[in-house]
C-alpha cells in the first residue's frame, strides 16, 4: 500500500527515530499518547446509508445541526482512547484537554505526540506553558504527515462507522454514538494499532 500523503519535512526520519527510541526507554509505568482534534459537523453526509428509499438525494444547501470537536488520545501502551468533545481547538481548549489528559494519568510520566497546529506547543506559548505545569512532554510530529499519526486512524474509522450511514437529529445523538463506538473499540482484543515506526507497539 502507498503512502496517501508524502511529508516533505527534511527531519521526518529524525523525529520518528527519535519517538522510537523514547517508547523503547521510557520507565516502567510510561505513557506515549498520540493526539489529535478533528472537527465533526452533525448533518447527513451522504456516505453508505442504508435506506429503503428509492432515490437518497441532499440538498444542495444543507445547513448543519451543529458542530463541535473531537479532541482525542490514543495509548499506545493499552491501545485506549480517551477522548472529549469541545465546541472549539484554539489554545484555550488544548490547554483544558491537557489537564483532562493529566487526571486521566495521575501519576505515569507522560508524553504526547501531535501535530504542529498552531494551537498546540509547538507553536502555543501558552499551551506550552500549561503541558510545562502539568508535567507533561510533548514531541511535534513532522509537518504534513498525518500518516504518522494513529489518531487519523481513529477518526477515519467514525467516519466511515459512525458518521457516513446516519443522518443524526441533533449533537447529542452524535456525541452519544461516537462515544459508545470507542467505548465497545475497548472490548476489542485487536484494539492496539499497528504504527511501523515503533516496531513492536503493537505486541506488547
Amino acid at each position: 500500500m502507498r503512502r496517501t500523503l508524502l511529508s516533505h519535512e527534511p527531519c521526518r526520519q529524525a523525529i520518528l527515530s527519535r519517538l522510537r527510541w523514547l517508547w523503547r526507554h521510557l520507565p516502567r509505568h510510561r505513557v506515549l499518547l498520540f493526539f489529535d482534534v478533528q472537527p465533526i459537523a452533525v448533518k447527513a453526509y451522504g456516505g453508505r446509508r442504508y435506506t429503503l428509499a428509492k432515490r437518497l438525494i441532499f440538498a444542495r444547501d444543507q445547513k448543519t445541526r451543529g458542530r463541535f470537536y473531537l479532541f482525542l488520545v490514543y495509548d499506545v501502551g493499552s491501545g485506549r482512547s480517551h477522548w472529549a468533545y469541545l465546541p472549539g481547538k484554539s489554545s484555550e481548549y488544548v490547554c483544558q484537554f491537557m489537564r483532562q489528559v493529566r487526571r486521566w494519568y495521575p501519576d505515569q510520566a507522560v508524553w504526547v505526540a501531535l501535530d504542529q497546529d498552531p494551537a498546540h506547543p509547538r507553536k502555543s506559548r501558552k499551551t506550552r506553558q500549561q503541558m510545562r505545569k502539568l508535567q507533561l512532554h510533548w514531541v511535534s510530529l513532522p509537518k504534513g504527515s498525518p500518516d504518522d499519526n494513529p489518531v487519523e486512524t481513529l477518526f477515519s474509522d467514525i467516519q466511515l462507522m459512525m458518521l457516513d450511514n446516519r443522518n443524526d437529529a441533533d449533537v447529542a445523538m452524535t456525541q452519544k454514538r461516537i462515544s459508545a463506538h470507542l467505548r465497545g473499540r475497548h472490548r476489542r482484543m485487536d484494539r492496539r494499532m499497528h504504527i511501523a515506526y515503533l516496531s513492536s507497539s503493537h505486541n506488547l
